[in-house]
């Protein structure tokens, strides 16, 4: 019989306060860890952590709590796996980083997520697999049909990689593992943004048979990604619930989220406070139009795959179908990753992907967020961090 770990994408969420975390909470990880046993970390996605960062992951937690990191994206995302860019000494670096989590007994697995556009290749795949150091566990999430093969199936379980099984539009669910372990991501089912999504308990069923099915063989590490407005804790308590494992702990919160006594308020949208503008009254689709085309408009209109990482008085962070995007609203600037972005930058033309994310927001904040860049005349830059 095997373990069952459930847990969130991340849990540093202004979101949660006010939820999972009262208002003066001094440490969100240890008002985290109090109600959960398992966290992933989606923060080394985007840039390698610092040592002290991680010591005090290790030193911070329970000695029961379990962490999965996400592998940075410079080997997925930009270098793409290929062994001829020098992955190898990326993913050692990392690995050697998180050190302290695993002399703790305290990594379950490091997360390997391939981006949307990275179609399936046999020698690119091997190659990289067979530099994976031993002794850790990896996991591997892809994006794309191409992936959904018995050769991949194959090459996974020679070198023991398990097969992440997500719920989301990307993809139809598969019941997938390897020997020792299951590993699962519930994105949501959100239209225009995945993670904004609150799951009902009909929708979690099917995957509470399956969690009850695998657990027979193997162990299960599951994360909830829909973070928005709380809806991940909630619905991990309400798996928890249903496969009658939780804690007196977990009972207590459920109760309140469930009850809506701890369910916080939307964003409050406080760009305002960074321009003297009316905002303007058209369609946001028009107003997009003066800083792209509308093949890019389109191409916008198509991605589901956006996830607010951080919103601050002074900037938004974005993951975009694997990309980043920064906006400082006092410096006036907007940083991005992809090809057609940095060929756009010098006419300060919108790539699909800053479309869509401005799509993406209220209508009234998207609005907002036009007039500022188009009156402020911010610059358009390429992200290299």
């Amino acid at each position: 019989m095997g373990t069952i770990r459930l847990g969130c994408s991340g849990w540093d969420y202004r979101d949660w306060v006010g939820s999972l975390y009262k208002r003066d909470e001094p440490s969100k990880l240890k008002a985290y860890t109090s109600v959960f046993n398992t966290a992933e970390i989606n923060s080394t996605f985007y840039s390698y952590p610092k040592p002290g960062l991680v010591l005090g992951w290790a030193s911070h937690s329970p000695d029961d709590f379990l962490f999965s990191v996400k592998l940075n994206r410079t080997i997925t995302h930009e270098k793409r796996l290929d062994t001829a860019a020098g992955v190898e000494d990326d993913v050692q670096r990392f690995c050697d980083l998180l050190q302290p989590l695993e002399k703790a007994g305290k990594l379950a697995c490091i997360l390997i997520q391939i981006p949307p556009s990275l179609k399936y290749s046999h020698a690119i795949v091997e190659g990289f697999l067979a530099i994976l150091p031993d002794g850790i566990p990896f996991a591997l999430e892809f994006k794309n049909r191409t992936w959904l093969t018995d050769d991949v199936s194959r090459l996974l379980g020679n070198y023991n990689i398990t097969p992440v099984m997500t719920d989301g539009p990307a993809l139809p669910k598969q019941e997938l593992a390897s020997p020792d372990m299951a590993y699962i991501r519930w994105h949501g089912r959100g239209g225009r943004v995945w993670y904004n999504y609150r799951y009902s308990k009909r929708e979690l069923e099917p995957w509470v048979k399956s969690i009850r099915k695998l657990s027979n063989d193997v162990d299960v590490l599951g994360y909830f990604n829909n973070h928005y407005h709380g809806y991940a804790p909630e619905n991990c308590l309400d798996v928890l619930e249903m496969l009658g494992i939780t804690t007196p702990n977990q009972e207590q919160m459920h109760e309140l989220l469930r009850t809506g006594q701890a369910r916080p308020a939307a964003r409050a949208t406080t760009l305002a406070e960074f321009a003297d503008l009316e905002v303007s009254s058209g369609e946001i689709e028009k107003m997009l139009l003066e800083f792209t085309d509308a093949r890019r408009l389109e191409r916008a209109r198509q991605i589901k795959d956006v996830e607010i990482l951080k919103e601050e008085p002074d900037l938004l962070v974005a993951d975009v179908g694997g990309y980043s995007i920064y906006m400082d609203y006092n410096g006036r600037f907007i940083l991005h990753d992809c090809q057609d972005w940095r060929r756009g930058t010098a006419r300060r033309r919108m790539c699909k992907h800053v479309a869509a994310l401005l799509l993406s927001l209220p209508p009234e904040k998207g609005r907002l967020l036009l007039d500022l860049i188009k009156a402020q005349k911010w610059d358009f830059r390429p992200y290299t961090g």
